[in-house]
């Protein structure tokens, strides 16, 4: 499987008042196994197609449906899941071919999420030993050094790694939405800045290039490094994150001096045609190729030297391509993606943080039966005319891709109701399958020996083991005491859950890991130590008491787990469902005494 987010939970969990808080694991399951035919999709997809299309309709609907056009795109590790698209009935004007109807395979700008194949492009050239993330960017663009004028910012500070991860502290633009372009002037409602208060300015003040002022052409490099470094620096590196289209500019000159190459020729050359991305450039396309909108839009806009950060032309089925060959580790391998899907930075919002370059949400809202945080890494990107964003969510190795040309407005919309109805539906599938495999009685193939463990699946606490005999001895009533002292939770009710390793020990097998976790945990301190995620507390004679390795047969059936600090394997029986049906319980009886 892919390379994934190890489970964690908030080592620091900040409150005001007391309450009691339900502890559901973080990423309790590994991921699940998606097609499309499976039927609840099939069911939840069926329901959504019909709300987003009528909704792209309806007059009622919070953005201008006349003008407005997407295509949606939602995929698995596997396969594409479900595709959706709408073209308004109004469009723009097309110059070079005929307007056609919107498919999955149909062009759109998205803007910032070119800032993704950026970094990748880096870290696929770190993963070769080409470079490093900590290499500062004078190592590539010497010019930062060699100026007289560097606007106060000390170059040699900063790195690939803080200018990926928008920790550079440098200016956000230089050229592009400058309120002396009245395009920009526009979105803001005036026409004129001096009109709103702002001074007249002197020619030599105005950046002689830029992508949106009327008449003026892309910037060089020279003129955007000469532009740059006329500019202080917002923020020290690394203090905090500042959005920087700059910073990302910068990274595709490094690539550029990296390799030899213009930035088109390395995201083609190491992304594009090794992941079979056929619909994807950073130059136009034929206008019948992609969707205009009705309104201003940067459809045939030369960005130029913004490409890094910028550029691309794609499509949602590349998009969800693109997504798939990231959860299955086919540019970057297992410890290098987990690495990349982790925060850098965070920002005014216990919810959001940074990353290189992910926007990562963290949110309790999509589970209707659980408080369980999950963490949603993501992509977005607007130009005019163009809304776009990538999600992926690495605890379900899903993606949804959403490309809108036309009002932004229908953007938010379409993304909120899609992940509230598909991410509940995958996590109920998810739980399907772990009980599926995992739950049951595992017990000694002899009679001899004593010893056995039941497992369950039950709703958001995840796998838990419901009976734990050793030799003889009830272990789960021991080890939940051990946990309890250790931790510093008292007598406090709770479950031992197993987590998703997501590691293997051998062929055909899969590395679970126990925890102890309160029910509910009685937030008595502004900072909680107890939350602290702790995986390997208890060893014996140097092995770990918390190691659960499951192993499968040449079917894929699991068939047995180990236990290696108890020097055992348990052999796995079914479950069964008792008469009081209320809920699943496996038969304790060991092999061997059923007669």
């Amino acid at each position: 499987m892919a390379g994934r987010i190890a489970p964690f939970l908030l080592l620091l969990f900040l409150v005001h008042k007391v309450t009691p808080w339900r502890l559901d694991p973080t990423e309790p399951f590994a991921p699940p196994f998606l097609f499309k035919d499976e039927p609840s999709l099939t069911r939840v997809f069926d329901e959504l197609e019909a709300r987003i299309q009528h909704a792209a309709k309806s007059d009622s609907s919070p953005w201008g449906t006349s003008i407005t056009s997407f295509s949606i795109s939602v995929t698995s590790a596997s396969e594409t899941l479900w595709t959706t698209s709408y073209t308004a009935p109004v469009l723009g004007n097309y110059v070079d071919s005929p307007s056609s109807n919107v498919t999955e395979h149909t062009y759109f700008r998205i803007a910032s999420i070119t800032k993704v194949f950026t970094v990748l492009a880096v870290l696929i050239e770190q993963q070769a030993k080409n470079c490093s993330l900590q290499d500062p960017i004078t190592k590539y663009i010497p010019e930062l050094l060699e100026s007289v004028n560097s606007g106060g910012i000390d170059w040699d500070t900063i790195t690939l790694g803080t200018l990926a991860s928008q920790l550079s502290g440098i200016p956000r633009e230089y050229g592009q939405s400058d309120l002396i372009d009245p395009v920009e002037d526009l979105q803001y409602g005036f026409g004129d800045p001096v009109d709103v208060g702002l001074p007249r300015v002197d020619d030599e003040d105005i950046p002689p290039c830029g992508e949106n002022r009327p008449g003026t052409r892309p910037c060089t490099r020279k003129e955007l490094l000469d532009g740059l470094l006329k500019r202080p620096s917002m923020y020290q590196p690394n203090y905090r994150a500042t959005y920087s289209n700059m910073a990302f500019v910068l990274v595709g000159f490094a690539l550029e001096a990296l390799t030899g190459l213009s930035y088109p020729e390395i995201v083609d050359m190491v992304i594009f045609k090794p992941v079979g991305m056929e619909n994807s450039k950073l130059s136009k396309p034929l206008d019948t190729e992609g969707i205009i909108p009705n309104m201003t839009n940067d459809w045939v806009a030369n960005i130029g030297t913004y490409g890094p950060t910028g550029g691309i032309y794609t499509t949602a089925s590349d998009l969800a391509r693109f997504a798939r060959a990231i959860f299955n580790n086919q540019l970057l391998d297992k410890v290098a993606t987990n690495a990349w899907f982790k925060p850098r930075s965070y920002s005014e919002s216990w919810s959001f943080a940074y990353g290189k370059p992910w926007e990562i949400f963290r949110t309790q809202d999509l589970l209707p039966d659980s408080s369980r945080i999950q963490t949603v890494f993501s992509k977005a990107g607007g130009l005019h005319g163009y809304s776009s964003h990538l999600l992926l969510i690495p605890e379900y190795e899903i993606s949804i891709v959403v490309l809108v040309a036309g009002d932004g407005h229908a953007l938010s919309w379409l993304r909120e109701e899609i992940l509230t109805a598909v991410v509940p539906i995958v996590e109920g599938i998810t739980r399907g399958q772990t009980a599926k495999r995992l739950a049951g009685t595992y017990t000694s193939s002899t009679a001899l020996v004593n010893s056995s463990i039941a497992l369950d699946v039950q709703g958001p606490s995840g796998l838990v083991i419901t009976s734990w005999i050793s030799n003889g001895t009830d272990f789960l009533t021991r080890y939940i005491g051990m946990s309890q002292r250790a931790g510093g939770v008292a007598a406090a009710p709770g479950k031992v859950r197993l987590t998703s390793a997501c590691t293997k020990r051998g062929k055909n097998s899969e590395v679970w890991r126990s925890q102890f976790i309160p029910d509910e945990l009685q937030l008595k301190r502004i900072i909680n130590t107890q939350l602290i995620t702790d995986v390997d507390t208890f060893t014996y004679a140097a092995r770990s008491m918390e190691e659960f390795i499951f192993r499968m047969g040449d079917a894929g059936d699991v068939t047995e787990v180990e236990l290696p600090a108890f020097r055992t394997r348990l052999i796995k029986r079914p479950i069964v469902r008792t008469a009081s049906g209320d809920g699943l319980h496996p038969l304790m009886k060991p092999i061997g005494l059923e007669k």
